[in-house]
């Protein structure tokens, strides 16, 4: 059970660093992309679609290692409620 803790807290870190790695690529290739053309079209073209990239990273930055969180924290909880009952039984 302490390993599964292990992974969950190491999964939402992993998940937050991939998060933030791909919104700064994304969004550094599009700023490239419109500094060097100097196209108006290619922002209008491409807003809606970077918002939306961009809220799915918000989502996946935020919300999935708040998830591996909470259900790190039910491991953990209920992990030391079982140590807490064999500490009761055995003594």
């Amino acid at each position: 059970m302490e390993s599964l803790a292990d992974t969950l807290g190491a999964f939402s870190g992993i998940m937050f660093r991939l998060s933030a790695l791909a919104f700064v690529l994304i969004n550094g290739a599009a700023a490239t992309a419109v500094f060097l053309t100097r196209d108006r079209q290619l922002v209008n073209r491409w807003t809606g679609r970077l918002l939306a990239a961009n809220l799915l990273l918000l989502g996946t930055g935020l919300a999935a290692p708040a998830v591996a969180s909470a259900m790190r924290l039910v491991v953990i909880s209920a992990l030391g409620t079982r140590h807490s009952r064999f500490a009761v039984d055995s003594g």
